[in-house]
């Protein structure tokens, strides 16, 4: 009952924060900040919420006002499969390397630790620019030209945006997943397993892994925003035609009310889930 209406209590505290949030262009009026407009903002967009099915942009291959929430189907697919598939693989790709820094000796360990620190220091606009660089270079010396470098209205582009929102997460990821193995590796658990004769192979994924589901879960819920600022700007430098290049485009203050609710219910039923599913045991009493 407590975590029912601890989430409930959540998700109310979001509704307001999000209107708030969406009606901050109204805070800018004629280059100067102007409360009395953004209260002002803030009306419209609470009674903009009684005929969220009115709201309208301009489209522009058809040339004219369409409604909003039956055009964002497309969009929403977009973002949803790049951003599914990106953090699919980088959370696999970041457990085999934590599985290899786990069997390595002291010296690789170093090795791996020092190229991770260089490679999660890298910008998000380098991983974009480098992706494309590659991309042009080997349409230069193969004449292969399947893999595109920018979107149009008209196609979708989703391997390179998938490509570069997995690098920049996965050493994020790796990061994490490494100092936790040197801090878990010695805890009395895994001593007391390694004295049974338990192999290095199963306390690893009998034993070590499952105490660091959740804190891995809570990692990522605490870093999802900055994430998403990379997609954000992985779709607005590939022209993605995806949901954070649409209110880019279309940024009216109903637009952006209307996407941020579509943003932060998904994440939030995620959590609902994760906290619902996760077994106690696996939460080692956070």
């Amino acid at each position: 009952m407590a975590f029912i209406a601890r989430k409930s209590m959540q998700l109310i505290v979001a509704f307001f924060v999000l209107i708030a949030i969406s009606a901050l262009p109204a805070l800018v009026a004629q280059m100067k900040f102007n409360p009395a407009s953004y209260i002002e903002g803030l009306k419209q967009q609470f009674a903009q919420l009684a005929k969220l099915d009115e709201i309208t942009y301009f489209n522009v291959s058809a040339q004219k006002e369409v409604l909003l929430l039956p055009s964002l189907q497309p969009y929403i697919q977009e973002t949803l499969i790049i951003f599914t598939i990106a953090m699919i693989v980088s959370a696999i790709s970041a457990i085999l390397y934590a599985y290899l820094f786990y069997r390595s000796g002291r010296r690789t360990r170093t090795l791996l630790k020092q190229a991770t620190r260089t490679l999660e220091m890298v910008p998000d606009l380098f991983w974009i620019i480098f992706s494309q660089f590659l991309v042009i270079y080997l349409f230069k010396m193969t004449g292969y030209s399947k893999i595109e470098i920018a979107g149009t209205y008209a196609d979708s582009i989703r391997f390179l945006p998938i490509t570069t929102l997995t690098l920049t997460t996965l050493f994020f990821f790796i990061k994490w997943l490494t100092t936790q193995v040197l801090e878990q590796e010695s805890a009395p658990f895994l001593e007391l397993a390694r004295a049974k004769g338990i192999q290095p192979t199963a306390l690893f994924w009998k034993h070590l892994l499952p105490t660091m589901v959740y804190r891995f879960y809570l990692f990522f819920r605490a870093n999802i925003i900055t994430i998403l600022s990379s997609l954000l700007i992985i779709e607005y430098t590939f022209q993605v035609q995806g949901l954070f290049r649409f209110v880019l485009q279309f940024g009216q203050m109903p637009i952006l009310m209307v996407v941020l609710f579509l943003i932060y219910l998904p994440i939030f039923i995620m959590d609902l889930l994760a906290e619902w599913l996760i077994p106690n045991a696996w939460k080692g009493g956070i």
